[in-house]
């Protein structure tokens, strides 16, 4: 019985697919309970009168009476309150400190679904779905015996108790414990993140078919966001006309019921403030074509993107990435070997990254845990030093060790890990927090950081150009250098200010679209995206050899933005051979006022590409595209 998403027509790319879905049940992570409304999870105001809590529990607040009045129902009923008077505290220390979000969504969802008659007891007992969610792998996850299963059987003991110390009815099924293992699992496998603000992710949220039906994909055609439900208005959701139907074999009858639900316009919503989530197409979809999202982290290679979806969903996943023969191009170049570049599929064994994973994971994690941002540093650039485009010993040329060129995976993370860091420590500088560095190192700091970020741009726009299923995290990227190279412009001494200005009026305009992406063509689309490429590599030509000097691992990269110099491999250059001859030869011993501007204008093109490419994949309200729009406005009264 397995269920998919199609589009009922034809649709273009940048177009929404859903109106703003309200969810069944949400619970705000348990580190922003005192300082998020739980109703709605907007930020409440200190001084705000209008701010209270519940009187029970005292463990969730509202920014206002009509979150109260909307929630305090559920809250109560579903045995949340009581969970927090009486069974938190009875709770393993370290139980509590894993987080409490997922039990107190699903006490809430489970509540939901039997007040709605959206659960039955042949459903539970069949261990089949509940409420039109799925539940499929409940019994694989309680066999395998690992984290999930003991966080499964402990938090189901802990939600019965809950539920039958509220006042209301219990309701019991032949095993009582089974509807509350469900309504866990259900949550587990199909909540999602809420994330509202950049680096935030507040809480989860458990959507009805209407979004949980959509399935993965490892080359995904929609993406999602989330929206702020408004508040005083009758109806509970946009009733848009959903440009996505649901499409599946064999499904019972109770499982349309939910579905049927979720679309009737009824004002009883349990979740009337409740974040929603807005679904929009990233690619051209076709009349009948399957509509698919991504679950995961889409910079994995295909062993490791199966297995994180094996853990947490139980499946194996079977889309074009994964089935196509020979491999797409990301997966190939994100996993070879710098010696296999050029040689043909059918000629390269099967590649080894040799301990490389694990001294950088090791790395990161001493980074997290002590805040060591220098001894990260140190050992991720020894480690690319070591293995970045080096010249292979002799004995080493059948492919015993590995040998990483700049578009790796392992390199990906490896960038993600010394531009942050290097960050942090030109951020501790500036503000005079970081002790036993001399503060003249701020500017060396902020280069290596500006570095770091820009060639993570340009190495992700590199597989972005080749599936643009890498949109988002470009969008990212793209943000966190342009702002690296705001940072190190700003780190200098001298008139900032008027650099700036003459920047952004020196400027070669970036081809943006109209603020309003609706029926973007795909070629437009493209054309628009190389344009932006262009000018990031013109503009880099002029940077680059300054921003490399004193870091050995990066003056192998000859560019950061156009990796046609690895090889035949690699896609076409984004410039002509002569374009090449009269942009290079660039001196890189003095920051002068010329790469100051040159800098400042790369950045700007920076945040406007991440600008484009974020409303175009989720829409121009989206937080990430007002932040690159405020940066892009407020710019010069920053640095002046």
């Amino acid at each position: 019985m397995a269920m998919e998403m199609r589009a009922r027509e034809s649709v273009n790319m940048s177009e929404d697919l859903s109106g703003a879905i309200a969810p069944y049940a949400t619970a705000l992570h348990d580190a922003f309970l005192h300082s998020h409304c739980s109703s709605c999870f907007s930020k409440l105001l200190s001084q705000s009168p209008c701010v209270t809590s519940c009187t029970t529990c005292c463990s969730v607040r509202y920014c206002c009476s009509e979150c109260l009045s909307s929630d305090s129902v559920v809250h109560s009923s579903s045995g949340e309150c009581c969970f927090f008077v009486e069974h938190l505290r009875r709770a393993s220390p370290n139980y509590v400190t894993e987080g409490t979000s997922d039990l107190r969504a699903a006490l809430r969802l489970l509540y939901v679904l039997e007040m709605h008659d959206l659960v039955s007891s042949d459903q539970i007992n069949r261990y089949s779905r509940i409420g039109g969610l799925s539940a499929s792998g409940i019994e694989e996850a309680l066999e395998e015996g690992d984290e999930i299963a003991e966080r499964i059987l402990e938090g189901s003991l802990l939600m019965s108790s809950a539920r039958k110390a509220r006042a209301q009815t219990y309701v019991s099924f032949l095993d009582g414990l089974k509807a509350e293992r469900m309504a866990l699992w259900a949550v587990i496998t199909n909540s999602v993140e809420v994330q509202l603000d950049e680096g935030l992710a507040m809480g989860i949220a458990v959507y009805g078919p209407g979004f949980s039906w959509f399935n993965h994909s490892c080359f995904p055609n929609a993406s999602y966001r989330f929206v702020l439900a408004p508040k005083n208005e009758d109806r509970i959701s946009d009733k848009s006309k959903s440009r996505a139907v649901p499409a599946s074999k064999g499904v019972a009858a109770d499982m349309w019921h939910a579905w049927h639900y979720e679309e009737a316009d009824s004002t009883n919503a349990p979740c009337k403030y409740g974040p929603r989530v807005v679904v929009r197409c990233t690619k051209p979809i076709n009349k009948g074509d399957e509509v698919c999202i991504a679950y995961i982290d889409l910079l994995q290679t295909k062993e490791t993107r199966h297995s994180d979806l094996w853990l947490k969903y139980k499946f194996i996943c079977s889309c074009n990435r994964c089935i196509a023969s020979p491999e797409p191009y990301v997966d190939l170049i994100l996993n070879r070997d710098a010696r296999d570049l050029n040689k043909p599929e059918d000629a390269i064994a099967a590649p080894i990254v040799e301990d490389l994973d694990d001294d950088l994971q090791q790395a990161i994690s001493e980074y997290s845990l002590g805040d060591d941002a220098k001894a990260c540093c140190d050992m991720i650039e020894s480690m690319l030093s070591e293995n970045l485009m080096r010249v292979p010993h002799k004995g080493e040329l059948t492919g015993r060790k590995q040998i990483l060129h700049p578009l790796h995976r392992v390199c990906f993370t490896a960038y993600m890990a010394l531009a942050s860091a290097y960050r942090f420590r030109a951020i501790s500088l500036k503000t005079g927090s970081l002790h036993g560095e001399n503060s003249d190192d701020l500017f060396r700091m902020a280069k290596a950081a500006a570095a770091y970020s820009l060639v993570l741009a340009g190495a992700m726009n590199h597989l972005f150009l080749s599936e643009c299923s890498f949109m988002m995290p470009l969008s990212h990227f793209l943000i966190g250098a342009g702002q690296s190279l705001f940072f190190l412009v700003e780190s200098t001494k001298g008139e900032t200010g008027q650099y700036l200005s003459e920047a952004r009026f020196t400027f070669h305009s970036c081809p943006e679209s109209s603020a309003k992406h609706d029926s973007l063509k795909y070629s437009e689309f493209r054309s628009t995206c190389e344009g932006f490429g262009k000018q990031m590599l013109s503009l880099s030509f002029h940077c680059w050899p300054f921003l490399v000097q004193g870091l050995p691992c990066l003056e192998k990269v000859k560019n950061p933005i156009d990796f046609s110099w690895l090889g035949t491999t690699i896609h076409q250059s984004l410039l002509p051979e002569e374009d090449y001859a009269n942009l290079s030869a660039q001196d890189p011993t003095s920051f002068t006022k010329e790469q100051k501007e040159c800098m400042l204008r790369l950045a700007i093109c920076c945040v406007t590409y991440c600008k484009y490419l974020t409303s175009i994949c989720y829409g121009p309200q989206h937080y990430l595209a007002v932040h690159a729009k405020d940066i892009l406005e407020g710019s010069i009264s920053i640095y002046t």
